[in-house]
């Protein structure tokens, strides 16, 4: 059985804290009845444990496998190992530690002794070993301070396993040196003879002795003490080994320390506070165990420094004694010859990135470039303390080093394609990374290092923006921008802008020059060149310019540094006219039945502007804001001052009887002619169409007269809800572009909804290639870097004019109120023609009294809603629904919330089958829900931060609720009481409400809804008290002739 094996073996399976309670129980010697004997190839080995104080006996209990040297069985009475052995097999506690330390060493010497007397030889050097063997020397050493001296008094203690203390030393001195033996305290017995101390020991006792012969100050205290002052503290520890541990009392505190003939190691912080330095010490100060400060307690270890640190040390130690710290100003330069010899006494000093600000100022990083058989090399070095240290010699590990900034060096060194090669760095770089880093990695390490260059090195042959020469000029009635730029042959330009937009960095001349295409000048040079060559032929470098592009052209020398361009004043005449378009030309309509607000006469006012300039462009003020009133104005202006000028205007059929409305409420004068309906009704316009200022039509009517169009050109044309031909590839948009007209206009509150193409399908109708064609605006500004939508911006800026509420909320009222004449389908029409016919025939019967009349102006009215609220055959369109639901999803795109109400449930829930079906979110309140349910609904509706709709009843609904998250009403019926209409605006409108709400009255057009909205304006009172929001008064009816009634139905 190996027992080292067995002892390895048992002590894997303990903890450390098993482990070192079992050897202090082993040592205090606590084993007792160790016994063992093997039984079938199983040892078995017994012991008795007792508690220190005997209180209790522990049985323990160790099998151990001598065929497979493992453990396979552990017991101990103990409760810990009943605890732990439940979750751990072959548990091992501290019994059993003990037990096998004692087993361990009992067997071994059994071993030994057995050993021993077979091998006579062995003996024999035993015996010889024992008459010369080596014992201990242990030191114990009391320092303290008498009268500002610092002394030693140390205690010698001697022995073979256990040392004794000499209580004489004279005596011990005597014998040693007479060879003489001498008992210590009656327990050891030193005999100079056969005992031996070891060679340190031996200079240790060599040294006391002399120095008690020949030094009057070196005395024994009270027989046992030797008493050393600070002229021999130093030499005494010296000679003592690093591996003895002494026992050394100080202030009272004992520690077991070793002596380290080696400099303390220091450690100090430095910290920025406001200016001010503070340096301290990461632990306890060093305590000077010698009055010539060459000795010190650190740590609980005793040091023996150079003198060269002990010395450089003093000044920082006693000034920090005193306060903690030292404080140093950050401005003197004092400072930097503290830092330098801190790091000559240590190399543990902490520093603050506050600290290295400090420092980093007096730190100067260079680079010097070479150049020689075609290899670009550079040395990089860092000047500390005048001192300059390659980055690349890690083999000098100065704490002041400043890694951060070494390693930006390397990094960027790195990132320029240089290599570290013997400590240099040489460039591998391609001639793309090379004309990098002559345009731009030379500039970005000269950021953070001084640059210098030998003789040999030279930048390559750049073409940069200062090179170029450019002018514009004008000549009769046009415009011409003409350029040079060195050394580059006028056909080459189609390449270098090729070479632009593909993203290349520089473009290779004939001549082997580069033009570096990343420097910003020359690079805003040639986006502005390749915007205004589109189409064009750069004949010698002369360009025509198209004027729609002054503006552009300014803007591009102003912002983008160009001002090298002579000949900028020519162009300012015209730009002045867009970018003052704020100052107003006219302040006030003549012949307007109305008054603009201040942002409409800007409108208006801008549109002159381009006008005059012969431009199109787009009016995209956030719906609401009056696009209709501003066109109207515009146009009547126009006529005032003009002679004769025909418009055409195209809106969606929804809004195309809106208009008309409009301009009759406007601007009577102006005469409209109605493009729309049956082929019979649009030719009676179209062949009469010297009789009209302004034709109005739809995009679905336009098809059918194309033949009319294409032949016909218009001072104006204007599209309203331009999105309509956001789609260039839509029949409809092709359509609309046919048409001819000297200015086009496009009206849109949203230009852009998904695409930048839609944009460029507004601006390929206002003005045909001023953003070129569609390949190559996609190439240039779809999906393109945030340089090319800059540009984009100022190619577009001067022709769109947008406002939005949040802009010129000062100047709207609390309420916008605008009516819709909705056109009726025509199976509506038939439906509702067909009803009044029957009514009319009876109301002249005379037969029918004030109920039954109310009755069919309820049915009528239901059919201008839906005819399929009255006849469930019916299986045509509703045009109220149409356009309640493009509303609708307007106002969802904008983001906004709508309420919506109607008398009719009915139409309520068909319009939100519709809402559903677009996938739009609704909430649906009529007089079935319950109170409970009704707050939980406005509370959802309020909260939710998405764009949704509310279909509310007019009944259920007017009253009793807050919905100011909402922003728009819409009404889909006239309500014979406005002030019910009102009431339930007001659901939105009220203390609350931060917007300005917008309330849209849907009205069916040529129907008895507008009869009953000029009856309301008529007789107001009357109309008010015919029917209440409770029930029928059949006296209040009366009061309506029986003429006015008719007029109803007519």
């Amino acid at each position: 059985m190996n027992l080292k094996t067995l002892l390895d073996t048992i002590l894997s399976l303990g903890s450390n804290i098993s482990i070192k309670e079992g050897k202090e129980i082993h040592k205090s010697k606590l084993v007792s009845n160790l016994n063992s004997k093997k039984i079938d190839n199983v040892y078995h080995i017994y012991s008795k444990v007792s508690e220190e104080d005997e209180s209790r006996v522990y049985s323990c209990h160790i099998k151990y496998d001598l065929m497979n040297e493992k453990v396979i069985g552990t017991t101990c009475t103990c409760n810990t190992y009943e605890e732990f052995s439940r979750y751990k097999k072959n548990y091992v506690c501290k019994h059993i530690i003990a037990t096998i330390f004692s087993f361990y060493i009992i067997a071994k010497n059994k071993i030994k002794k057995h050993s021993n007397e077979i091998k006579g030889v062995k003996k024999i050097k035993e015996t010889a070993t024992y008459f010369n063997k080596e014992i201990r020397l242990d030191l114990e050493i009391k320092s303290f301070n008498e009268k500002n001296n610092f002394i030693l008094d140390i205690q010698f203690r001697i022995g073979e396993g256990k040392t004794y203390l000499i209580p004489r030393l004279n005596e011990f001195f005597n014998a040693r040196e007479s060879k003489n033996p001498l008992r210590i305290n009656g327990e050891f017995l030193f005999n100079p003879n056969n005992m031996k101390f070891s060679k340190d020991d031996e200079e240790i006792l060599n040294f006391v002795f002399n120095k008690l012969k020949t030094d009057n100050e070196v005395r024994i205290i009270e027989n046992k003490y030797l008493r050393l002052g600070s002229n021999d503290i130093r030499a005494f520890l010296s000679l003592i080994n690093k591996d003895k541990k002494i026992k050394l009392n100080y202030d009272y505190i004992n520690y077991e320390s070793n002596i380290y003939n080696e400099n303390i190691p220091l450690s100090f912080t430095l910290k920025l506070e406001n200016e001010t330095i503070n340096l301290t010490t990461k632990k306890k100060l060093p305590i000077p165990l010698s009055n010539k400060f060459d000795v010190f307690l650190y740590d609980r270890k005793v040091y023996i420094p150079n003198i060269n640190q002990s010395n450089k040390y003093f000044e920082f130690w006693k000034e920090l004694r005193k306060e903690g710290k030292i404080e140093y100003n950050s401005k003197e330069i004092e400072f930097i010859k503290k830092v330098k010899t801190l790091s000559e006494i240590s190399k543990d000093v902490s520093i603050t990135e506050g600290i290295r600000r400090v420092l980093r100022k007096f730190w100067v990083p260079k680079m010097i470039f070479s150049k020689s058989d075609n290899t670009i090399k550079c040395k990089a070095v860092v000047s500390y303390f005048n001192r300059d240290i390659n980055i690349l010699d890690n083999e000098n590990k100065e704490f002041f080093r400043e890694q951060y900034l070494e390693d930006k060096i390397d990094r960027s060194l790195e990132r320029t394609r240089f290599i570290k090669k013997n400590k240099e760095y040489v460039f591998i770089g391609t001639d793309d990374e090379y004309y990098h880093f002559i345009t731009e990695g030379i500039k970005e390490l000269g950021l953070i290092s001084k640059i210098s260059f030998s003789k040999n090195f030279k930048n390559g042959d750049l073409i940069s923006f200062e090179d170029i020469e450019a002018t514009i000029e004008e000549e009769e009635e046009s415009l011409y921008f003409k350029f040079n730029i060195e050394n580059i042959d006028f056909s080459e330009y189609k390449d270098i802008l090729q070479a632009l937009n593909e993203g290349k960095s520089y473009y290779k001349s004939k001549k082997n020059k580069l033009i570096d295409l990343k420097g910003i000048g020359m690079r805003n040079f040639l986006n502005m060149l390749d915007n205004l060559v589109y189409n064009n032929e750069l004949n010698e470098g002369i360009l025509e310019i198209d004027k729609n592009k002054t503006l552009f052209l300014e803007n591009a020398i102003q912002e983008n540094g160009l001002s090298f361009i002579r000949g900028n004043e020519i162009i300012k005449s015209i730009s002045d006219k867009l970018s003052n378009r704020k100052d107003y030309e006219i302040d006030d309509i003549k012949g307007l039945k109305g008054k603009l607000r201040s942002y409409q006469l800007i409108g208006v006012n801008y549109l002159k502007s381009l006008s005059d300039l012969g431009f199109g462009g787009i009016l995209a003020d956030e719906m609401g804001l009056g696009k209709t009133i501003q066109i109207i104005s515009f146009l009547l202006s126009q006529k005032e001052l003009e002679e004769k000028k025909q418009s055409l205007i195209v809106a969606p059929t929804s809004l195309l009887y809106n208009w008309k409305a409009e301009f009759e409420k406007f601007a009577p004068q102006i005469n409209i002619g109605i493009i729309h309906g049956s082929k019979s009704n649009r030719f009676k316009v179209i062949n009469n169409i010297n009789e009209y200022d302004v034709l109005l039509t739809t995009y679905g009517t336009i098809k059918n007269d194309i033949d009319f169009y294409e032949n016909k050109i218009f001072d104006y044309c204007i599209i309203d809800e331009a999105q309509n031909i956001k789609n260039p590839k839509s029949q409809n948009t092709k359509v609309i572009k046919k048409i001819n007209a000297k200015i086009k206009f496009a009206l849109t509150g949203t230009p852009i909804e998904n695409s930048l193409i839609e944009l460029w399908s507004i601006f390929d109708f206002i003005m045909p290639g001023y953003l070129f064609d569609e390949l190559v605006f996609k190439e240039k500004f779809v999906n393109s870097t945030e340089e090319k939508i800059e540009e984009l911006k100022l190619l577009i800026n001067p022709f769109i004019l947008r406002r939005l509420k949040k802009d010129v909320i000062l100047e709207l009222p609390e309420k916008i109120e605008r009516k819709y004449y909705v056109q009726m389908t025509p199976e509506q029409k038939l439906a509702y023609k067909n009803c009044m016919k029957d009514v009319k025939l009876k109301l002249k019967q005379g037969e029918e009294d004030k109920i039954a009349i109310f009755s069919y102006l309820t049915r009528l009215r239901q059919i201008c809603l839906d005819p399929s609220l009255v006849n469930k055959e019916y299986k045509g369109k509703s045009g109220k629904v149409m356009v309640a639901t493009d509303v609708i999803n307007d106002v969802i795109t904008n983001g906004y919330k709508i309420l919506v109400f109607s008398q009719f449930t009915s139409v309520l829930k068909k319009l939100n089958e519709e809402l559903i079906s677009k996938k739009i979110k609704s909430k649906y309140l009529d007089g079935s829900i319950t109170a409970k349910e009704r707050l939980k609904l406005v509370e959802e509706f309020n909260e939710s931060i998405e764009p949704q709709v509310f279909l509310i009843s007019l009944k259920a609904g007017g009253t009793g609720l807050n919905l100011t998250s909402a922003k728009f009403v819409m009404h889909m019926d006239p309500w014979w009481n406005p002030a019910i209409e009102d009431q339930a605006t007001d659901r939105a409108h009220r203390i609350g409400q931060k917007d300005i709400v917008e309330v849209i009255k849907l009205i069916a057009k040529d129907t008895i809804e507008e009869n009953i909205i000029k009856l309301q304006e008529d007789k107001r009172e009357i109309v008010n008290s015919v029917i209440s929001d409770e029930s029928l008064n059949i006296n209040n009816i009366s009061k309506l002739t029986n003429e006015e009634i008719l007029d109803l139905f007519k």
